[in-house]
């Protein structure tokens, strides 16, 4: 909950979206956990793939949730009593990132994804990583294993054009890549500059992306 008693300014802000994406790293490392076969990998891998999809992972949920409860492609809904609008973004200086979200958000309802294939693609970006990796075919036989589930769910909700729109899915994934560098950007630079505290977990992720790819 935020104090609408405080003033929005600047470093207000961003104290605010460091805490939430702390909060959703720690909810993402639990939600990776519960992927069948996930666990089955090695330990370094796991974290591994984490370290390096989590930017795009958030991403992607923002843009859902944006779409599912904004009922605007120029809002972003980072919680349900916390909602970004091109002006907040712009005083913290993250336009960049917005930008490129509310094109994803835009994409997203373009394409009508359903819940089952946000999940499914989701699943997907945690095996997506090109990297180094201990045991490279297990991650590359999950990756398969979450794709035929995801062409499998489409074609279950989608009596016709199923090929047309799982292609239409996978075409989102370029666009999330280009957010990963973004939201990396822009945390990077909010840490340099020292103004907000940034937890453990959050360091670390951030950290770790210039060892790995």
């Amino acid at each position: 909950m935020v104090d609408p008693n405080v003033p929005n300014t600047q470093v207000k802000v961003i104290s605010i979206l460091s805490d939430l994406v702390d909060r959703e790293l720690v909810a993402t490392i639990g939600w990776a956990k519960q992927i069948p076969g996930f666990t089955d990998l090695t330990l370094n891998d796991q974290m591994r793939l984490l370290q390096t999809t989590w930017a795009e992972i958030l991403s992607l949920s923002l843009a859902y949730r944006s779409r599912q409860h904004s009922g605007s492609a120029t809002r972003l809904v980072f919680a349900s009593d916390y909602i970004m609008d091109e002006h907040q973004a712009s005083e913290c200086h993250a336009e960049d990132f917005f930008s490129h979200c509310v094109q994803l958000v835009q994409r997203l309802d373009v394409v009508g994804i359903a819940r089952e294939e946000y999940l499914a693609l989701k699943a997907l970006l945690l095996t997506n990583a090109d990297i180094q990796l201990e045991d490279s075919a297990t991650v590359r036989n999950l990756r398969n294993t979450i794709l035929v589930g995801l062409q499998e769910c489409v074609s279950v909700l989608r009596s016709t054009g199923s090929l047309q729109h799982m292609g239409q899915l996978l075409l989102c994934l370029p666009l999330l890549r280009q957010l990963d560098i973004r939201v990396r950007q822009f945390w990077n630079n909010v840490r340099r500059e020292g103004k907000v505290a940034m937890n453990k977990l959050f360091v670390e992720m951030l950290e770790s992306n210039s060892s790995l790819r």
